[in-house]
């Protein structure tokens, strides 16, 4: 099929979408593909994207009923789960290996990272995809995929290149390798650990490191297993290091081990909405973490949420039309009722869930 180029006067509501649109920014807003609806349209408007590429109209395949099923039930979310819960299972076995024998088998864990990067939808998808995945009962394995998952987005945003992205997915699977040895019932445990257990728990850093350190992994993935919990004023652990003397691999990690952990159901925390949880990193951690990254990691994936029907804390349901540049986690909201809330300038209000 031979693309098209019209004008965004043009645009009608199920047009495929023969490339992707990305804003003046870089940031892709909707991937190719796509069988447009008028939530992307007004997207494509505010953006001020003035043509895009479609295929035509009498080669598009318009399946109705497919645009109105929920996300969590559509043939494409069934088999990315599938996907996912073996992936899973093969990092498990791949990690257990490693605490059995000793060793580390660099082959095998690079296939394994080049299998999981291969297997991954779109970014877009990928984060609508993890927020609606039902809630793992480990804190450790299913971690591992998303923080790999995560990490190698991250890499692309910071135009990495491609020998990084995957050394950085690899430092996601790896990074809290640590925990496989640390005392389980700590580490499930319900409610606030006590300063003992914490300081126990706090040693999967070193511990994991011992088992890599003699591997011949890059050394950054060595350093990310060690220090993904260090921070930019010196305060973090295990060896209390200064931002400047930190490899770029563990900054990167910190962060989506926090976003991750956030987004997760933990045994002592309910999961945040990942919009709420760019808002805790707006208020508290510029300063621990590195800047740089972080800015770029909140705003492009706040725009991964552009489309998306949400719950709002007052009761009222809308639609994320608009990412507000000073501060990603309070969106433009359309509401229900056709009004819009700026959520910039009505701080009462924040958001529940996903619809």
């Amino acid at each position: 099929m031979r693309p098209v180029r019209i004008n965004q006067e043009n645009v009608e509501v199920n047009m495929r979408l023969a490339k992707d649109v990305y804003s003046s920014e870089g940031i892709l807003l909707v991937p190719q593909n796509t069988l447009l609806t008028a939530n992307h349209i007004v997207k494509i408007n505010l953006y001020q994207i003035h043509d895009i590429y479609v295929y035509p109209q009498e080669e598009q395949i318009v399946n109705k009923s497919q645009i109105r099923q929920s996300l969590a039930n559509t043939p494409e979310f069934i088999e990315f789960s599938y996907k996912y819960d073996r992936k899973v299972e093969d990092i498990q076995k791949h990690l257990a290996q490693i605490v059995n024998t000793g060793t580390i088998n660099t082959i095998s864990l690079t296939n394994l990272v080049d299998d999981i990067l291969d297997s991954t939808v779109s970014q877009s998808q990928l984060f609508s995809y993890m927020c609606r995945l039902k809630s793992a009962d480990d804190v450790t394995y299913n971690h591992s995929m998303n923080v790999s998952l995560l990490a190698s987005i991250l890499g692309k945003w910071l135009d990495m290149s491609d020998v990084s992205i995957k050394e950085l997915a690899l430092a996601g699977l790896l990074h809290d390798i640590g925990k496989i040895m640390v005392n389980q019932t700590i580490l499930n445990k319900k409610g606030p650990l006590t300063e003992e257990e914490y300081d126990h728990i706090k040693q999967h850093t070193t511990l994991g490191y011992q088992m890599v350190m003699g591997s011949d992994l890059p050394d950054g993935i060595k350093q990310a297993v060690l220090m993904h919990h260090e921070k930019m004023n010196g305060q973090g652990y295990p060896l209390g290091l200064k931002w400047e003397n930190i490899h770029p691999y563990p900054k990167i990690i910190s962060i989506v081990d926090i976003y991750d952990a956030m987004t997760s159901e933990r045994p002592y925390h309910k999961r945040f909405h990942p919009l709420d949880v760019i808002r805790m990193f707006e208020e508290e951690c510029y300063g621990l973490l590195d800047t740089q990254y972080l800015y770029i990691f909140l705003e492009h994936i706040a725009h991964n949420f552009i489309g998306e029907h949400v719950l709002l804390s007052n009761g009222q349901r809308g639609e994320v039309i608009f990412i507000n540049k000073q501060s990603p986690s309070r969106p433009l909201i359309k509401k229900e009722d056709g009004t819009i809330l700026d959520m910039l300038n009505d701080m009462s209000v924040f958001i529940i869930d996903f619809i």
